[in-house]
């Protein structure tokens, strides 16, 4: 299948933080983009966050002012996604609802032209699901940008079961336009990152329980014998409880026996513990510095899953070796991949 590559028009519906970002990172002098949002204050609030999130960028010398007030221009909101007909590329960035999703899919459907390729932002909803609500199932690709997206280098790309090809390398083309490092994967739940990464820490808190073992200590012992910059309480905590809770449950469900945390999440969640957000999950505030112990209970369960939720992901065909260790490089700050972990699994 044919691919325009250099798509001088992108359309983004949705604009909340990520939408914003994906269409501030995508606008600029030789290409424009279209925002599209239910009304004129959310489009309001997503043209503000992109400016806050453009200025961060230009603090830190990625870009100059000038380089954000061009891309700021080139951005158009709307409230009509008629306003899409002439995209080559639209990326859907509505919250993670399948509902809401394939009605937004569906009325996209109705008015991009029939080359246009369609991408949703979705972090572990089926692509094939999905695509039934496109026009073109082959034309339709997952891109899974990490938040925050004007920060995070990583993409998955991801291929449903119709997706093209083709439609999928220009998706990667257009998230290397992005100045971000993509990475093809084939659909499954949880794709790569997310697959791996909860599997790890859940294992890691689990040990860390069963063995009485202080989630501190455990956390410091799994940061010295290995390549995360984060143990795995602290993570929960940083992430969510509920938000770990949620995708945890819906990976135990697609992969029986490999997700288990003896209800240690439930527990917290119904005792209103959710995280930094509420104060306090597994720690009432940030963990102090603790001498890391590598012999500890945490950090062989820990290592030891992520090493076999990557082979397993390798052996199926969900992903490369490289790119399975590149995603968790980027999409959660390894110093190194899985495979390195092999020796130790």
């Amino acid at each position: 299948m044919t691919v325009a590559n250099g798509w001088d028009h992108v359309g983004v519906v949705g604009a909340g933080l990520m939408g914003a970002e994906i269409a501030l990172l995508a606008a600029g002098p030789e290409r424009r983009v279209t925002l599209v949002d239910i009304d004129d204050g959310a489009l309001a609030r997503g043209i503000e966050h992109a400016r806050r999130a453009g200025a961060r960028l230009v603090e830190r010398g990625r870009w100059t002012d000038a380089e954000l007030a061009a891309r700021l221009e080139a951005i158009t909101p709307s409230t009509d996604v008629a306003e899409f007909a002439g995209c080559a590329l639209v990326v859907e960035a509505v919250p993670e609802r399948l509902d809401l999703k394939k009605g937004v899919l569906a009325n996209i459907a109705g008015v991009v032209g029939e080359g246009a390729v369609v991408a949703t932002n979705t972090s572990g909803l089926s692509i094939t699901e999905l695509a039934s609500a496109a026009a073109d199932p082959a034309r339709f690709v997952g891109l899974h940008f990490f938040n925050p997206a004007t920060a995070m280098r990583l993409v998955e790309v991801i291929l449903g079961e119709r997706t093209d090809a083709g439609v999928a390398e220009a998706a990667a083309a257009f998230a290397r336009d992005l100045e971000k490092t993509p990475i093809l994967v084939r659909e499954c739940p949880g794709f790569v990152v997310n697959r791996i990464l909860v599997r790890a820490v859940v294992a890691g808190i689990l040990a860390a329980h069963e063995g009485r073992v202080d989630p501190a200590q455990a956390d410091a012992d799994v940061v010295a014998a290995g390549p995360t910059p984060m143990g795995p309480h602290a993570l929960a905590d940083l992430v969510g409880i509920d938000t770990l809770e949620s995708v945890r449950s819906d990976l135990e469900r697609a992969y029986p026996g490999r997700y288990p945390d003896a209800g240690i999440l439930a527990q917290l969640l119904a005792a209103g513990r959710l995280g930094r957000k509420s104060g306090g999950g597994f720690f009432h505030e940030r963990p102090g510095e603790v001498p890391g112990d590598p012999a500890g209970a945490a950090a062989p369960a820990y290592y030891g899953a992520a090493a076999d939720e990557a082979r397993r992901i390798v052996e199926e065909e969900i992903a490369s070796t490289g790119d399975t260790d590149t995603g968790m490089m980027l999409g959660a700050g390894w110093s190194a991949g899985p495979s390195s972990l092999k020796e130790q699994a």
